[in-house]
Formats: C-alpha cells, sequence, structure tokens
C-alpha cells in the first residue's frame, strides 16, 4: 500500500480529496437529520396534568422523536388558555373544565389524547371534626371558578346534597386556599392534588370525599361522582399543518406512560423531588391518577356529562359535544390499540 502510494501520488490524493469529501457531506446530511423541531407545549408543574410530560422531557423521549420541547408552566388551566388561543403555545395538557369552556366559545381546539385519568385527585378538604357536609352550613368553602376545583363542588351539590346557599363561596387560587385553610379563614376547600395534600398536612385536615371516593363516617367505598381527565390538545389547524410534530409529541407520551407504568418507584422519587413532596406523600398523590394515555367511551362519556353539567350552570353557552372534539386519528396512528371506542 504504501508502494502503490509512492508510485501513484496523484490517485492516492484524489481518493483523500474524495475521501474528505464524502465525510463532510454525510456529516452534513447527520446534522440535518439531528436538526429537531421546535414546539412550546403548555401544562401545569402538578402530577396530574403536568408528570408525564416532565418524564417525556426528563428521559428524553421528546428528543427522540425529534422535537426541541419547550415546556411551560402555568399556574392556572385559564392562564394556559389564555396563552394557547393567543398563539404563544402550540399544544398542551389540561384538565376537561378549562378546556371545555374554551371549545363551548366556539374555539377549534382538538383533544388527541387522554394524559391522565385524574378523577381521585380533585378532592374536598375539610377540618378533622366534619364529619358531614350538614356541619358546613354557614361556613366558608374555597374553590377556583372555571377548573376541576368547581367541577368537582358542583358534583358534590348534585350527588350529596349539599345546598350552596347555606354556605359562603369564596373564589381562590390554589395557593390562596391553602393559605386560608390553615389559617382558618375557610372551613373547606375544593383542590387537586397535590394542593390537597399540602393543605392536610398544613392545615390539619382531611379528605371528605373525592371524585371517586367517599370518606363520610359510616359511608366509606368507591364512589364516582366526578369524571376529570387531562387532555392532550392542539387547535385544529395545527393538527392539519403540522400532523408529525403532532405524532413525535403522541410517541413521546406514550413512551413515558410505558416509563411510568414499568418503573413505578423511579418516578415516584423523581416527582417528588420536582414538587417538593414527601416519598410517603407522593405515593398517595401519585396513586390518586391514572397514567393511561387512551381515548375511549369513558373519557367520551366524563367530557360529554361535564360538558351538560356546565352548560345546564351557564357557566357556558354553547354545547360541547365529544365525537365533534375529540380526534383519534393522531393517536391511532401511533398506537391503535390506545383507542378504544364502541
Amino acid at each position: 500500500m504504501i508502494a502503490t502510494a509512492t508510485k501513484h501520488p496523484i490517485t492516492g490524493k484524489r481518493r483523500l480529496v474524495r475521501t474528505l469529501a464524502g465525510l463532510a457531506l454525510g456529516m452534513a446530511f447527520a446534522g440535518t437529520a439531528l436538526a429537531q423541531i421546535k414546539v412550546t407545549i403548555g401544562s401545569a408543574r402538578d402530577p396530574n396534568l403536568g408528570a408525564p410530560l416532565m418524564v417525556a422531557a426528563e428521559r428524553g423521549f421528546f428528543k427522540e422523536a425529534g422535537l426541541d420541547v419547550d415546556l411551560r408552566f402555568f399556574p392556572s388551566g385559564g392562564d394556559l388558555m389564555t396563552a394557547f388561543a393567543g398563539g404563544s403555545v402550540q399544544m398542551g395538557s389540561s384538565g376537561s373544565t378549562p378546556l371545555t369552556s374554551l371549545r363551548a366559545r366556539p374555539y377549534p381546539v382538538k383533544v388527541v389524547a387522554r394524559v391522565a385519568d385524574i378523577s381521585g385527585a380533585q378532592q374536598f378538604i375539610v377540618r378533622q371534626d366534619v364529619k358531614s357536609f350538614d356541619q358546613l352550613v354557614g361556613k366558608k368553602i374555597g374553590l377556583m371558578r372555571g377548573t376541576g376545583s368547581e367541577g368537582l363542588f358542583n358534583s358534590i351539590v348534585k350527588s350529596y346534597g349539599l345546598d350552596p346557599s347555606k354556605s359562603e363561596l369564596v373564589n381562590m387560587s390554589p395557593a390562596e386556599m391553602i393559605q386560608a385553610f390553615v389559617r382558618g379563614q375557610v372551613d373547606a376547600v375544593a383542590l387537586w392534588e397535590p394542593h390537597t395534600t399540602r393543605a392536610r398536612k398544613a392545615g390539619n385536615g382531611k379528605v371528605l370525599v373525592s371524585g371517586t371516593q367517599s370518606f363520610l363516617p359510616g359511608k366509606e367505598g368507591p364512589r364516582k361522582i366526578y369524571g376529570d381527565n387531562s387532555l392532550l390538545f392542539a387547535s385544529e389547524a395545527f393538527l392539519k399543518d403540522n400532523p408529525k410534530v403532532v405524532h413525535a409529541v403522541i410517541t413521546a407520551l406514550v413512551r413515558a406512560a410505558d416509563y411510568m407504568e414499568k418503573n413505578r418507584d423511579a418516578v415516584i422519587a423523581y416527582l417528588g423531588g420536582e414538587f417538593k413532596i414527601e416519598p410517603a406523600d407522593m405515593v398517595e398523590v401519585y396513586a390518586s391518577n391514572r397514567y393511561t394515555p387512551v381515548i375511549d367511551d369513558g373519557l367520551m362519556a366524563d367530557l360529554n356529562q361535564l360538558a351538560e353539567f356546565m352548560l345546564g350552570l351557564k357557566r357556558i353557552a354553547n354545547p360541547v359535544r365529544a365525537q365533534e372534539w375529540v380526534d383519534p386519528a393522531p393517536l391511532r396512528a401511533v398506537r391503535a390499540d390506545l383507542v378504544r371506542l364502541k
């Protein structure tokens, strides 16, 4: 080989040039292949709405799907809806109530997957000595209008016979509710995890009922009164113009859900650190949610029931039907077995 190179120096140089050129071209193509699509996803920094997205980002699932994700967290669903409608967020994960309100405006938003069933994470917190709703007559109750907090409270009114006119309802943010409950300024709060855990511990409270369970003395046991879901959504225009991005986001979400199911202890430890929640408390918070990115008949029924309830209370002006704004096609393209509609 040395002799050949010496005998044919021009040929050797040409080969070297061609090799270097090939390497440069290959690197150029590699750079193109590694280029990632930027997308902004909005959510809340809590274990109900944001946990699977946080896991997808932390484990690198978004990057492996070809995305450069800017994951932005908002203090409430209303704030997220404002950012989404304003165009600063392309996709998001939100509870059912603010998203239903947005759709009813009407606004062309579509649900493409469930992120989690968060019904059990919606909880009504009271003092330790409260054993029935009758004891809340004349008392102050904190809730947040336009969110799952109000949705749970309205379901309690309907299912347990609580008369809202006999209590003073105070519209407050989650942080304000916790502070007011700890200081004794309100006697009960309708909240979601992990705020409920913080309210219970700091204010010596307890769960009287949740969206899926009764803890009323003598009436303990499963009782679903409120179906709430964390939903992955995008606008109709974004779905039409960016099918590859939507496919990649759902792919990362499904991978995150699979990872969370198989690595429960590791995920609980990670989320507990992120949310500053003690390990034992994080186990309870985690157990109150079901991280299954499906579209099934149960989800459709929950959405329709919520919309009818909100319409009856005049919280929305137009009817909203799940069949018209839930699009199962993107999820079916990623994992057909996760679409379970009859």
